[in-house]
C-alpha cells in the first residue's frame, strides 16, 4: 500500500478538521485531487472504510480507550465483508487512525497483533468478544472447504468481485415501467463472479492489439480506464471468449457469430441453456447483472447500486458534463462493485423478453429479438439508473457511445 496517500490523508485532516472524516465522499474527492487515479486501489479502500462509520467508530474507541480493540473490528469487518485482502484491510484502518491522531505514524502497533495482547484495562477486558480470532482465517483441518478468492484477475487485468448466491425480488412495482414488472422470486443455485469494473479502454484496446482488431473511437474524451464504449453485443463476446482462451478456459460462445445467440458452451463445448455450466468468461444474465447491483445477499435495498443518492453513486446526465468518465470514481456497492448505476450502459447475457410471474432458478432468456442492456448512463436522467430498469436494442450488432459492458463467470 502506498505512503503517499496516508501522507495526503494526514495533511487534509490536519487542513480541514477530523470532520472532513464524516463525509467520505469529500475525503475521496480531496484523495483524488491529491493522489491521482494512480492509486485508486487505496483510496477507494479509505472511502469504503470512511463509508462503513470507520471514522466515528475510531473516534468514539478514542473517548472509550478500546482504540486497539476498534482498528482490529473494523480491520476484520472490511474483510469479511468486502473481500480485501487482510494486508489492505490493516492499512486502511490505520491510515485513518493515524490521520485522526489515534495511534502513532512511526512505531505504531498492528491492530491484528494488539488486539491479541494480554490486556489489563478492566474496559477493554469487558470487550474480549471483539478480538480477532486467529482461526477464521487459517484453519489447520485437512478437510476445510478452502474459501473462495473475494476478488480475481483475468491474465489482461480485469478485476471481478465474488457474489454469493442467494435469491432475491426482481423488479420495481412502484416506480417502474411495465417491462419491470411482474416482480418476482430469482434464486441462483450458484455463486460467480462480476467485474468490479466496466471493462475499459485499456483492458479492451490490449484485446485489438493482440487480435488485429481495429479500436473503437473514443469521441476524443480519451481511452485508459474510461469504460470502453461502440463495442456491439458480439465484440463483447469475442472479448470474453478471448479472455477465457488466455487462462485455459472452456469459451462461453460458439465462434460463429450466427449462432452466437442461440446457445451458450458449458465446460465440454456442448451447447446449453443452464448457465451454472458456463465455465468461461461471459456476459452476466440480466438476474445476475440486476442481483448484483442490489449488493447481493449484502443488500441495503437502495434504489440505486450502492446509495439511494445518485451522485453518490452514478454519472448521469445531470454530473457527467455529457461524456463518460473514468470507472471507479463514484463510490462503490455493498459488493464492492462500481458503476453499476450510470457512466454507460451494460451489455447483458439474455435476449429481452417479459418477465415470468412465477419465481425463477438461475433465470436466463435466450428467446426474443433484442438484447438487454442494463444501468443507465452519461445521456440519461437519474431515473433509468436505477436498478431495477432494463432497456433493449433489437441489433446485436449495434455500438453506440454510451454503451459498454462488464464480464462475469461462473465461481468454480
Amino acid at each position: 500500500m502506498n505512503e503517499l496517500v496516508r501522507d495526503e490523508l494526514i495533511r487534509i485532516v490536519r487542513e480541514n478538521s477530523e470532520d472532513v472524516l464524516l463525509d467520505p465522499v469529500r475525503t475521496k474527492a480531496f484523495l483524488n485531487d491529491f493522489c491521482g487515479n494512480k492509486y485508486r486501489r487505496e483510496i477507494n479502500s479509505i472511502t469504503l472504510a470512511l463509508k462503513e462509520g470507520a471514522a466515528t467508530e475510531l473516534l468514539n474507541s478514542r473517548r472509550n480507550r478500546t482504540e486497539r480493540f476498534a482498528i482490529a473490528r473494523l480491520s476484520k469487518n472490511l474483510e469479511e465483508s468486502f473481500g480485501f485482502p487482510r494486508q489492505q484491510t490493516i492499512w486502511t484502518v490505520e491510515s485513518i487512525a493515524i490521520a485522526l491522531g489515534i495511534i502513532e505514524s512511526e512505531g505504531r502497533h498492528s491492530s491484528v497483533e494488539t488486539a491479541s495482547s494480554t490486556q489489563t484495562n478492566p474496559v477493554v477486558d469487558e470487550r474480549k468478544e471483539a478480538q480477532i480470532d486467529e482461526s477464521s482465517y487459517t484453519r489447520s483441518d485437512n478437510t476445510a472447504k478452502a474459501k473462495p478468492d473475494r476478488e480475481i484477475r483475468t491474465p489482461n487485468g480485469d478485476e471481478l468481485v465474488y457474489v454469493e448466491g442467494g435469491s432475491f425480488t426482481m423488479g420495481d412495482i412502484w416506480r417502474g415501467g411495465s417491462d419491470e414488472k411482474p416482480v418476482h422470486k430469482v434464486t441462483f443455485t450458484y455463486n460467480f463472479y462480476i467485474g468490479k469494473y466496466e471493462a475499459t479502454f485499456n483492458e479492451y484496446d490490449a484485446f485489438c492489439e493482440a487480435t488485429g482488431r481495429s479500436k473503437p473511437k473514443d469521441e476524443g474524451w480519451g481511452r485508459g480506464t474510461r469504460p470502453v464504449i461502440h463495442v456491439s453485443w458480439f465484440d463483447a463476446m469475442e472479448y470474453c471468449n478471448w479472455l477465457s482462451e488466455k487462462e485455459g478456459l472452456p469459451i462461453a460462445y460458439h465462434r460463429d457469430r450466427i449462432l452466437y445467440g442461440l446457445n451458450l458452451l458449458d465446460e465440454n463445448g456442448r451447447k446449453t441453456g443452464d448457465i451454472s455450466r458456463v465455465k468461461g468468461y461471459r456476459l452476466p444474465t440480466e438476474a445476475e447483472w440486476e442481483y448484483a447491483a442490489r449488493g447481493g445477499n449484502k443488500s441495503s435495498g437502495f434504489e440505486y447500486s450502492g446509495s439511494d443518492n445518485v451522485n453518490y453513486v452514478a454519472w448521469y446526465d445531470s454530473n457527467s458534463g455529457l461524456k463518460t468518465q473514468e470507472v471507479g470514481n463514484k463510490a462503490p456497492n455493498e459488493l464492492g462493485v462500481y458503476d453499476m448505476s450510470g457512466n454507460v450502459w451494460e451489455w447483458c447475457c439474455d435476449r429481452y423478453g417479459p418477465y415470468a410471474s412465477s419465481p425463477q432458478t438461475n433465470q436466463y432468456n435466450n428467446n426474443g429479438s433484442g438484447r438487454v442492456y442494463r444501468g443507465g448512463s452519461w445521456r440519461f436522467n437519474a431515473a433509468v439508473a436505477r436498478v431495477a430498469h432494463r432497456f433493449s436494442v433489437c441489433s446485436p450488432a449495434g455500438t453506440y457511445d454510451d454503451l459498454g459492458f462488464r464480464i462475469a463467470r461462473t465461481a468454480p
